[in-house]
């Protein structure tokens, strides 16, 4: 007998922000017949929270639903929406050009005002519900040699929902066996596919998750399909409808028992998704629009209760991009990586399945595997640390890294245990066989950092050629973006230039230097053979002390830090005793903030120090006699 628990609680306690869920498009095409017949061809470019609807010779649209068709659009008076003219578009006389659009678009909205719409709409669609974490919080805190792999990662083995839905006037073409096949098989091949979804998260795991999709037989809709694309209403409300009506058959009619798929903490179920027959037949955002949302209200049943869910059209044939793209999103939690408001193509663009790299025309078919860091989150990958700093057993001088290995090099912030470089080699073959560039990938992760500020997201990419397309909107990736030994001899902080906020190179993101230096990178191969230059043995000054004295150092001055981690080591004559303090102006006096006072001639101390102004302080408890004050910055 099934026991329903509407109440349950569901508190999660690892989340990622709500804003991290949806599927990228550029330039997709949405063919829309208008109340007076005529077939529009619509360019959508964005994703489920924000699109530009644009005609072939750039003029902006918009559903009207008044009209009950598309519109033409323009910016609404105060610049925070678009608006329709009221007048039903038509298809243009001017032609869609070679590379795209037309050049000469209509100009659209901010990216302030994009951004502002994209919130709304995610309140909208999510609701109160935020995809799942699984992976370790701060993912960028070391250990001495290499990170455990986390336990509150996702089990072994993973077992999902997929319900296929058909209606009263459209029966599905795509039989449940395809799409077991589609989600299942580990030998798949099918429309085009190198692999099924299952087949993909194998492979990119290193076999530590297997993600297994049950499979419904078809759920015939209440009613026909022209009910649920109503496109008066937002996708979330007659999806929701559908999605509800399927879930109770399941219970009443088919006595499913959901106590078998795979929950979080919380029982909350991780993989649930939804196929239905035919085409969206919807407008952008509209009806059955293909989104991810939360169902309200919530269903429950056995004990477990829906979360988030993904539902879209099967068409006449599928690709296991987007599915494995909104999974990556439904049972990890990992953010997107393109930019919402559309100044910019983000920073990893295409080179991660959370970018852009699983809708391209190839890469949709075999999507490119996640970012080395999320690998690691997931408790995939180990983590080697290289920084000393942190662990004393580093290694240096020439090391190499194997694309598609299972483990990854980390060069961490001692003063920030979230910030840190990743390094790991992609070679184009197996999984990465469609990635943008082959070389040495370097990654400047800090979770502070936001997808849509393009000059400080959640993962940068350190681009070898310094331009910083995606950056700039100029391209989603390409050929000269990762380091190799054609195009690029060294990573460090003046590589190519010293910009805290846009230059390739390693400087933390407060514009201290991280110390990282990387030289003679290997050509492009599987194995990326590199040299990671020891680290600075700092600055050391040398004097003498009376019984009783003390010394200013450096040079009775002082210096400014922006940051780090400072250690200091102070070697005096035998037979004396001398401490040693560092201090910090605090605006109106030198204070100390650490001291070493052991009753010997040998002291040290390490500080993580903020940006200000530092002096070091020699005195002699007993004895006198010379000293030499090492200072690592």
């Amino acid at each position: 007998m099934k026991i329903h628990l509407p109440g349950l609680a569901l508190a999660l306690s690892l989340v990622l922000p709500v804003s991290q869920a949806a599927v990228p498009f550029v330039d997709q095409t949405l063919q829309f017949r208008q109340p007076n017949g005529q077939k529009l061809t619509i360019y959508l470019s964005g994703n489920n929270y924000f699109a530009e609807q644009r005609l072939a010779d750039g003029k902006l649209v918009v559903y009207d639903n008044n009209l009950k068709g598309y519109a033409y659009a323009v910016v609404s008076m105060d610049g925070s929406e678009l608006q329709s003219t009221g007048q039903l578009a038509q298809t243009p006389i001017s032609k869609q050009s070679d590379t795209g659009l037309l050049q000469n678009q209509q100009q659209g909205l901010s990216p302030k005002a994009k951004a502002a719409l994209v919130k709304q709409a995610q309140q909208t669609l999510l609701g109160n519900e935020e995809p799942h974490l699984h992976g370790p919080q701060h993912l960028t805190e070391g250990s001495s040699k290499a990170a455990d792999t986390n336990p509150l990662a996702l089990p072994s083995t993973v077992r999902g929902l997929t319900v296929i839905i058909q209606f009263p006037n459209q029966t599905g073409t795509i039989s449940k066996t395809q799409v077991e096949s589609f989600l299942n098989d580990l030998t798949y091949t099918g429309f085009g596919n190198a692999q099924s979804v299952r087949g993909y998260f194998q492979q990119v795991s290193g076999n530590k998750l297997d993600y297994q999709n049950t499979v419904t037989r078809y759920y015939t809709a209440k009613k026909n399909k022209s009910y649920y694309t109503d496109n008066s209403l937002s996708s979330s409300v007659r999806s929701q409808e559908l999605i509800s009506e399927a879930l109770n058959w399941l219970e009443y009619t088919e006595g499913f028992n959901f106590s078998t798929l795979t929950t979080n903490s919380s029982k909350q179920i991780l993989g649930l998704n939804f196929f239905y027959a035919g085409e969206a037949d919807s407008a952008w955002s509209k009806g059955l629009w293909p989104h991810m949302g939360g169902l309200s209200p919530r269903f429950c049943a056995d004990g477990v209760c829906t979360s988030l869910y993904q539902i879209t059209n099967m068409g006449t044939n599928m690709a296991i991009g987007t599915f494995v793209h909104e999974s990556g999103h439904l049972l990890l939690g990992w953010p997107d990586l393109y930019d919402y408001d559309g100044s910019s193509e983000g920073s990893v663009a295409a080179f991660c399945v959370m970018g852009y790299g699983a809708i391209g025309a190839q890469n949709k078919f075999k999507p490119t595997p996640p970012v080395g860091v999320f690998r690691h989150l997931a408790g995939w990958d180990t983590v080697t640390e290289l920084n000393p700093a942190l662990n004393s057993q580093a290694p240096t001088g020439q090391l190499s890294h194997t694309s598609g290995a299972r483990q990854l090099y980390r060069w961490g912030n001692p003063a920030n245990t979230k910030e840190a470089f990743y390094i790991e080699a992609i070679h184009q073959s197996g999984q990465n066989q469609y990635q943008p560039d082959q070389g040495l990938a370097i990654w400047h992760v800090d979770p502070s950092g936001s997808n849509s500020n393009e000059w400080k997201p959640y993962i940068q990419m350190e681009h070898a050629d310094g331009k910083r397309d995606p950056e700039n909107k100029r391209n989603r990736s390409d050929a000269t973006d990762l380091y190799d030994g054609n195009t690029t001899a060294e990573f460090n902080k003046n590589f190519p230039n010293a910009l805290t906020s846009r230059g390739t190179n390693a400087l933390w993101w407060n514009g201290s230097d991280s110390g990282l230096n990387i030289s003679q990178i290997s050509s492009p191969a599987s194995t990326i053979n590199f040299t990671l230059a020891a680290a600075s043995a700092g600055d050391t000054y040398s004097g003498t002390l009376a019984a009783g004295a003390q010394a200013i150092v450096p040079n009775n001055s002082y210096f400014q830090y922006n940051g780090g981690t400072l250690r200091l080591t102070l070697s005096a004559a035998s037979g004396t005793n001398f401490d040693l303090y560092l201090q910090r102006w605090n605006g109106s006096s030198w204070a100390n903030v650490a001291q070493s006072t052991a009753s010997n001639s040998n002291e040290s101390l390490s500080y993580a120090a903020s940006n200000g102004y530092y002096r070091a302080l020699v005195r002699s408890v007993t004895g006198a006699g010379s000293y030499q004050l090492n200072i690592r910055k």
